[in-house]
């Protein structure tokens, strides 16, 4: 169970709060106190996961109160509740400290979505499979990222039991924290925008496995983007080509870069080359013709421009460590 912790001295709002946070399972409110003090106290005393703390209470307020609690219980997790005008101040004040500085009045809806985040992320698979993913782009090897996809997708799922709801929100939590590694967006933007998720797409792990190839590839790319801006249009270039004939002579011609220059910095960024990037995109794409569709096999390899199919089938198993046969009775079998 997840201890939690009330402090304000508003009576009616501990006990709201105590009715909100007592509905949710593995939770428990393991005190209720109404001043700054008797918060540091009670984290002295005993393990508190998770504190919602008022800002304003009599004796120290809520900010010295979680200055004092983070330094004797650094693990606990503190949200801070205050008016809307001290919302910005406060959240600068209390930076290293808290998690996140709540506008009253805190809706229901709300400490349920903290809660249900609170579960998700100490999960120990999935701050597992989290941090292994999240290594991939920091030491920004796409090779390793793309053998290791399927067998993430797959203890993910061994984790959850096939439960959809819970699927979704592992899903969502995972592809959001990857792209907070960057600060790509801001407060108003999430994952679920820019790479919505639904059940219909977490109902087969293969198909999953498709969107989360979807958000690593889309970090990988903006991080490299960041560091050599030109390509970008390199980017969008393979992406408008993706289904043709894709030559490294192609792209320097029409992107005006040296091709020494390009394999270095794909290679500096990727950990592979120009070439063997285009080739697992090019992948990812045949994985879901042979998921959603009954194209054969010549057929796929003409769609995503290759000239022979047994070039093709060369390519595929080479990523896959599967021949597409095999890879098609797989998705059959399941």
């Amino acid at each position: 169970m997840y201890r939690v912790l009330i402090a304000t001295d508003d009576v009616l709002m501990r006990k709201a709060f105590n009715i909100m946070i007592s509905r949710e399972e593995k939770f428990q409110v393991a005190y209720m106190v109404g001043t700054g003090e008797a918060a540091v106290k009670a984290c002295k005393k005993s393990t508190v996961h998770l504190i919602f703390m008022d800002m304003q209470m009599t004796g120290i307020n809520g900010i010295e109160a979680s200055w004092l609690i983070n330094q004797s219980s650094p693990e606990t997790v503190i949200y801070l509740f205050t008016g809307p005008a001290s919302n910005v101040l406060i959240k600068g004040m209390t930076k290293g400290t808290v998690k996140d500085v709540l506008e009253k009045p805190v809706s229901a809806k709300l400490i349920k979505k903290i809660l249900d985040n609170y579960k998700t992320e100490h999960e120990d698979s999935v701050q597992n499979q989290l941090y292994e993913l999240a290594e991939f782009v920091r030491n920004r090897n796409f090779n390793l990222f793309y053998s290791r996809l399927p067998y993430i997708i797959d203890e993910v799922y061994d984790m959850t039991g096939n439960d959809s709801a819970r699927l979704i929100k592992i899903f969502n939590y995972i592809g959001q924290n990857l792209l907070d590694m960057r600060n790509i967006y801001d407060s108003k933007q999430s994952v679920m925008q820019e790479f919505p998720i639904n059940e219909a797409l977490i109902s087969e792990r293969k198909i999953s496995e498709l969107w989360l190839f979807r958000v690593v590839d889309y970090l990988f790319r903006q991080n490299s983007i960041s560091r050599y801006p030109l390509l970008e249009n390199i980017f969008i270039y393979i992406e408008k080509h993706i289904k043709e004939d894709i030559t490294l002579n192609g792209i320097i011609e029409n992107c005006a870069i040296s091709q020494g220059y390009l394999s270095r910095i794909i290679r500096e960024q990727f950990q592979l080359s120009v070439m063997e990037y285009i080739h697992m995109k090019k992948m990812h794409l045949a994985k879901g013709y042979f998921y959603f569709t009954d194209d054969s096999i010549a057929e796929v390899a003409f769609k995503l421009g290759y000239n022979e199919s047994s070039y093709f089938s060369k390519v595929f198993k080479k990523h896959e460590s599967m021949t597409v046969k095999q890879y098609r009775n797989e998705i059959r079998r399941n």
